[in-house]
């Protein structure tokens, strides 16, 4: 290729071959240098300091950085990454690279008892509710859904207990995530075929299971349930 001058350059229809000169004034000295051997001082490859800047368009305007027919990764590993504006995922996902990080909230006003602003953990899935009493009992019909947000369980289920005369404290296991030491008593909407009782399902802390307690507060038993349905919406700590 001829040497050309910068202007004859913008009206090139290939791209530059690496061969093409530029004149370079070393010592007061011109001369001619092809464009693969041009350094830049603040973009260097594997350089532990350096600057990328990219000056494009006037402010709102779309620039865009490709890799054509490859991935592209951006990484900082010195510090945090700070954005401004709405960021948009044109496709695909947002993927949580570490566990136990996620969204963090501080810069909301908390309330006096935060002890957390991070959101952390979104699940949902299918979970089997089975018998957790020792008895050994085997339900029919026994299917549930769950939904996990941060360490808020929500689990729905259904069952019929089989014919049974066993007097063991009702429990039903196999809950998704087991349940937080702290967790406060409670339960959620309890649908029974036995309409001769009226009780509260506990989520018991410290295990997988769920429990049923009559008003006075003694535990149901695998007997008081033998061939009824539960029908349950129950929420829990994780």
């Amino acid at each position: 290729m001829a040497d050309l001058k910068i202007s004859q350059l913008t009206s090139a229809t290939l791209p530059l071959a690496g061969t093409e000169v530029l004149p370079i004034v070393q010592s007061s000295s011109t001369k001619k240098v092809a464009t693969d051997d041009l350094t830049v001082k603040n973009v260097r490859s594997n350089a532990t300091t350096g600057i990328l800047q990219v000056a494009g368009p006037a402010t709102a305007a779309t620039r865009i950085m490709t890799v054509p027919d490859a991935n592209f990764t951006a990484a900082r590993t010195d510090a945090a990454q700070s954005f401004t504006g709405d960021q948009t995922l044109g496709t695909g996902n947002l993927i949580q690279g570490t566990a136990a990080k996620g969204i963090n909230f501080t810069a909301n006003t908390n309330a006096p008892g935060m002890t957390s602003e991070l959101l952390n953990w979104y699940e949902e899935g299918t979970w089997t509710p089975v018998d957790a009493s020792g008895a050994g009992l085997t339900f029919s019909d026994a299917s549930g859904y769950y939904t996990r947000t941060g360490n808020i369980v929500t689990a729905m289920g259904t069952l019929t207990f089989p014919s049974t005369a066993s007097v063991l404290g009702l429990s039903i296991g196999g809950l998704p995530f087991t349940v937080a030491s702290n967790n406060q008593p409670g339960g959620g909407f309890i649908r029974l075929t036995n309409a001769g009782r009226s009780d509260n399902m506990v989520a018991a802390g410290g295990t997988a299971e769920l429990r049923l307690y009559s008003n006075l507060l003694v535990q149901s038993t695998n007997l008081d349930y033998s061939t009824d349905r539960i029908d349950f919406v129950v929420e829990y700590m994780a």
